[in-house]
């Protein structure tokens, strides 16, 4: 009788499995237990109850009074819905979760190449669990500060990262033309970074190319190779299938605008990499590490791995934003790469039953310690949509959001834009705010009238009285000036004040 094949490679040890396992667990368990961002997430979700309650997408801008003749490309419409249906069934402990879900899986999709390598004919290949926990760990701490936030765009780093692990695998098989068609259509639904996508196929192609041309010096080589026809196929289908939208041509169309309007410009997100960051150092560090690990490891480098990482990269120094993709790509190259250092070892051969229990055991309990404060916090809750805290993180204004609902203020508010999405979820009904995060979607007039504001530009009384602003709501720490010289002003008046925020209103 012909024995069954084991599910892992022959190369990969129970203490090496049991490791990679318990390294999941933890960081799941860890991950569940980070409060959630106060900026663009609330604004998502009030996207997502908008949708659900309305049974479809708004054509023009809802929320922001200056705006609302704006035409709305919704580029992350069914995130919004996912993630409003998960606080409404869970709370905010389901959107931990869901936070923790999403980031291990991107964790786990970099290791996958490394860790669970394809077997190519009939021979089996040897896995390298410590590469890929290396190469983990350089992801999450290459990209942690654009990971740290629950966004529309770590569903689109899931989708580039099973990308990545699906395009970058051997062999050929009909599944991995479906998977393409499948994780490019839902990306192009779930957030407005499929472009990414796009860039990744394009260097999977390109990369094939360079490799062939490498090994044999001979153009018909590269013609005749099914390799290169098979990527460059999977390259027509995944841009066609993100035309599979509510918005169809428009969404490409509009994600370009957004990417070149200006207001962007004074968001730090989407500003170049400055090296007093800790982000850019991280990538520093990253990147000298990857050269040392292409000279001391006997692989060759793929080109498609070095052409996402320059590719990346110089998108990453022109805007920070892009960062968390770099850092996926860096995460699967130090792995690589580290696979190849070393000696091999052949370990012995085990049955899949003798660590099964273990590795079981190890993620339950990765799950039971991390969900149960959270799980708790949900079933005490009699509100799941309100955010309380130590869910939330501490510059969220809770308390601030539940005085203005006992006292709601009339006419137009002046709040943070950092603030904006949370006030306008968890804030009065009709509240009026000028800005929020979405700073795409404000007039650059308004958005230029915003910042004088804050930065107490000349003419900035003058502002306040153009836009008929009648209560003020600022952080303290970051809107200190401009509040220091509204207690100067005879006709501002302090109504409420806490440890973070303070919330002013005009004289009548």
């Amino acid at each position: 009788m012909t024995a069954r094949p084991s599910p892992l490679p022959s190369g990969i040890s129970a203490s090496a499995a049991t490791m990679v396992g318990l390294a999941i667990a933890v960081l799941w368990a860890w991950l569940v237990r980070q409060p959630l961002w106060h900026t663009d997430l609330w604004g998502h979700l009030a996207y997502g109850r908008l949708i659900v309650e309305n049974r479809g997408l708004p054509a023009l801008e809802p929320f922001l009074e200056h705006s609302v003749d704006t035409p709305l490309v919704d580029s992350a419409w069914l995130s919004q819905v996912i993630g409003f249906v998960v606080i409404r069934w869970s709370g905010v402990a389901g959107l931990q979760l869901l936070f923790a879900t999403l980031v291990t899986a991107c964790a786990v999709l970099t290791m996958v190449p490394v860790c669970w390598p394809s077997r190519v004919g009939d021979g089996r290949a040897a896995a390298h669990p410590r590469a890929a926990l290396a190469g983990a760990a350089v992801f999450l701490a290459a990209g942690w500060q654009q990971l740290e936030i629950i966004r529309p765009q770590l569903a689109g780093l899931v989708c580039f990262t099973a990308l990545a692990a699906v395009v970058a695998r051997p062999g050929k098989s009909r599944w991995r033309t479906t998977a393409v068609i499948v994780l490019m259509v839902s990306w192009a639904n779930l957030h407005g970074s499929f472009v990414v996508g796009w860039l990744l196929l394009a260097a999977q192609a390109a990369g094939r190319i360079c490799d062939r041309w490498r090994r044999t010096g001979c153009w018909s080589s590269v013609r005749r190779d099914r390799v290169v026809w098979r990527r460059c196929r999977h390259l027509v289908l995944g841009v066609s299938a993100t035309l599979l939208t509510p918005h169809g041509l428009r969404l490409p169309v509009a994600v370009w605008e957004i990417s070149r309007h200006p207001n962007l410009r004074d968001v730090i997100e989407w500003q170049p990499l400055q090296f007093d960051q800790p982000q850019a150092r991280a990538m520093l560090v990253a990147s000298v590490l990857i050269g040392l690990l292409a000279v001391v490891s006997r692989r060759r480098g793929r080109s498609a791995d070095w052409l996402l990482l320059i590719g990346l990269g110089v998108s990453s120094l022109w805007t920070s934003r892009m960062l968390a993709w770099w850092a996926a790509v860096a995460g699967g190259v130090v792995a690589f790469h580290a696979a190849g250092m070393g000696c091999r070892r052949r370990h012995s051969s085990i049955r899949p039953g003798r660590f099964r229990p273990a590795i079981t055991g190890l993620v339950v309990w990765g799950l039971a310690v991390g969900t149960a404060p959270a799980t708790w916090s949900a079933l005490d809750s009699a509100e799941p949509l309100v955010a309380r805290r130590p869910a939330v993180s501490a510059a969220t204004p809770v308390e601030v959001a539940r005085w203005l609902v006992e006292h709601p203020p009339p006419g137009m508010v002046l709040a943070a834009y950092e603030w904006g999405d949370f006030l306008l979820w968890q804030g009065p009904v009709d509240l009026r705010v000028l800005v929020a995060s979405h700073a795409h979607l404000i007039p650059p007039a308004v958005w230029q009238d915003y910042m004088a504001m804050i930065r107490l530009e000349t003419g900035w009384r003058e502002r306040l009285s153009k836009y008929d602003v009648k209560t003020v709501v600022l952080d303290r720490q970051r809107q200190a000036g401009l509040l220091e010289m509204l207690a100067e002003e005879e006709d501002w008046r302090r109504d409420y004040r806490d440890e973070r925020g303070e919330v002013w209103s005009r004289n009548p």
